[in-house]
């Protein structure tokens, strides 16, 4: 009787939105097995499938995730099995633990209704959430909270350099380069920004047209293919604060095709972790200039405008070599 009652309660509530976790109720059968203690804990969070709601039925597994973060773990268990009522509760998930110090990168994407999360860590260890897109608000949510645990240990040698560089060459206006397609940027920046994450816009560009490499036949060839599906450097706002740089833009830096680009993301490096940086021209588009964010295990690239303040920024902080390292 209490497992139809379990099985029916999940099923009612169940939908495309990312719900918290807060009581054992709330904990999806699947993952009940897991040691939880609610009371020790900053935030959980249950991630449903993607699926429709007339497809699903009560004695489904509905949730794909549930993200526990800790005081010094973010904890992810994954459904990995199909559906089978008559397995205990506990089986049929995958586990992987991330201690809050060793994350480098995360990045959380959505394109519509398709929304990803990334961390990446300084061992190399990569956890990945797929998610409905109209439920990012839990999701940036957790970002948040990972961003302030991993942003908590001082700033490296590098990273201590570029908050330097960007603090020296801050603007009134930083966003004015960024153009009437690309205010959706310093929107998504703004409502981060405005709910304590203390950042500062280090730079912006907004979105151009991009001319290939080339030259001979082969350069005429790519600028032939480029007429037929050109190729954008989308927008971006680089923003700084609380010991990391975030980059918010879109799923794809560089796009073909014309095509609207309605995505978002959200890129989080903590400064601590950042090992080298370093900036050169891009070999595929011409002004153009790719910037390498590195930590022991994850590089992370940005492509910008090679007038951009960013492009300044870095060579600022790099100088001729174009090489930042840390001491």
């Amino acid at each position: 009787m209490d497992t139809i009652r379990t099985g029916t309660s999940e099923y009612d509530r169940f939908g495309p939105w990312i719900d918290e976790v807060r009581s054992p109720d709330d904990v999806p059968r699947l993952f009940r097995g897991h040691a939880l203690d609610l009371d020790a804990v900053r935030l959980v969070l249950k991630v449903p499938r993607s699926i429709a709601r007339r497809d699903a039925t009560p004695d489904m597994d509905l949730y794909d995730h549930l993200l526990v973060l800790g005081a010094e773990n973010l904890t992810v268990l994954s459904r990995t099995t199909p559906d089978r009522r008559a397995t205990p509760y506990g089986a049929g998930y995958a586990e992987q633990t991330v201690p809050l110090h060793e994350i480098a990168v995360v990045h959380d994407v959505v394109d519509l209704l398709h929304g990803r999360l990334t961390v990446r860590t300084t061992t190399g260890t990569d956890v990945t959430v797929s998610y409905n897109g109209s439920a990012r608000a839990h999701i940036t949510r957790l970002v948040g909270a990972l961003r302030d645990a991993a942003a908590s240990a001082p700033a490296s040698t590098v990273g201590a350099l570029l908050a330097e560089g960007a603090r020296a060459a801050v603007t009134d206006s930083p966003t004015r380069a960024l153009g009437r397609d690309d205010q959706a940027l310093e929107a998504d920046f703004r409502e981060v920004a405005g709910v304590g994450a203390r950042l500062t816009v280090w730079a912006a560009h907004g979105r151009r047209r991009l001319v290939p490499r080339g030259t001979g036949w082969d350069g005429l060839v790519h600028r032939l293919a480029h007429s037929l599906s050109p190729a954008t450097l989308q927008g971006a706002v680089l923003a700084g604060g609380a010991g990391a740089l975030e980059v918010f833009g879109r799923r794809e830096q560089v796009s073909r095709g014309t095509a609207p680009v309605v995505s978002s993301s959200r890129l989080v490096v903590p400064l601590s972790t950042l090992t080298r940086l370093d900036a050169g021209p891009d070999p595929r588009y011409e002004e153009t200039v790719v910037i390498g964010l590195h930590t022991t295990a994850v590089t992370t690239t940005l492509v910008v405008p090679e007038d951009s303040a960013a492009a300044r920024l870095v060579a600022g902080v790099t100088g001729p070599s174009g090489v930042a390292r840390a001491r």
